[in-house]
């Protein structure tokens, strides 16, 4: 029992950081674009009044807004949050004896945590904090969603014959992996068609191009890594279904549609790769690959669509 009360108390932890995270997020983009056009409005006026002085931008800013402007530091409390769900799933496996991840439950847990990490790998690497809010946002909906889910999905149960399995250790880490990616390249898509319909004045052409190139490739190297383990997911949850029901292929519904999310992530793919299509075509492509990954791996269930794959229904 104790094993599960660190469970709850790291799982509540990571749900108030992510909200409190997810706040801060949205307090640096309103409070930076209010500083950014008041900057804007004072260079305006001295070069008007004949004054070129022009000061180095880190120089009129206040630590605040230093703060709010470092990805590093801004990164950080999201990988806290990684922390925190990771140590809460090795308190389940404690509780539960086992690998944590066979019920809807712990997947929503699994994910969010591998979608912090994967964010703040994303943030470091490629130095874009705006995926601070997104990321804080789904994290915290699906760690509300894991709290209200009833307690029989909580609760230490012996697992089904089908989920006893090594291939439940291989099978699920690697499709919700590939998950986070692919939905860490929706939240890109997402920004590249922002970026595309904006009509902000004070971007000029030749930065908007290298914003949207700079996307462009994020999001064809983030749904490459996903596509990619999605695509071991798939092959050895087939493998598992042969072992367990005797067929590689059931028809299953929830098969079915990760066969339509592979798809449509291959689709996406071989447009970019031919160069057939130009970006914003490719940016609601992938987007569309988002709904295709929510109806795989949560409205299956939601919308009792049946199958053999119904361990995950609330």
């Amino acid at each position: 029992m104790f094993a599960h009360k660190l469970e709850t108390i790291f799982l509540l932890s990571a749900l108030l950081l992510s909200f409190l995270h997810f706040c801060l997020s949205v307090l640096g983009i309103l409070f930076l674009r209010t500083s950014s056009v008041h900057s804007e409005i004072i260079h305006q006026k001295l070069y008007l009044n004949g004054d070129s002085r022009s000061q180095p931008h880190d120089e009129a800013m206040s630590p605040w807004q230093l703060f709010l402007s470092n990805q590093y530091f801004m990164a950080l409390p999201l990988a806290l949050i990684g922390i925190t769900l990771l140590f809460s799933l090795i308190s389940r496996g404690f509780y539960v004896g086992r690998f944590p991840c066979s019920n809807l439950y712990e997947s929503l847990i699994f994910f969010a945590c591998a979608l912090a990490f994967v964010a703040t790998f994303i943030q470091f690497k490629y130095k874009l904090s705006s995926l601070n809010w997104p990321a804080c946002l789904i994290v915290m909906a699906m760690l509300v969603y894991a709290v209200w889910l009833p307690s029989s999905q909580k609760e230490a149960t012996p697992l089904l014959p089908a989920l006893d399995s090594y291939w439940r250790a291989i099978h699920v880490p690697a499709l919700l992996l590939s998950y986070t990616f692919l939905l860490v390249s929706g939240f890109c898509s997402g920004f590249y068609l922002f970026r595309f319909y904006s009509k902000a004045h004070s971007i000029k052409d030749n930065q908007k191009e290298n914003q949207l190139g700079f996307l462009s490739e994020l999001v064809y190297r983030c749904t490459s890594a996903g596509f990619a383990l999605l695509t071991f997911g798939i092959v050895t949850g087939a493998l598992w279904a042969n072992h367990s029901w005797g067929n590689l292929w059931q028809w299953d519904p929830k098969e079915n549609l990760a066969l339509m999310t592979w798809f449509c992530y291959g689709a996406y793919l071989h447009l970019r790769l031919s160069n057939k299509v130009n970006g914003v075509t490719l940016a609601w492509l992938n987007a569309l690959g988002v709904l295709a990954i929510y109806m795989t791996y949560i409205g299956i269930n939601q919308f009792d669509l049946g199958g053999l794959h119904t361990y995950g229904k609330v």
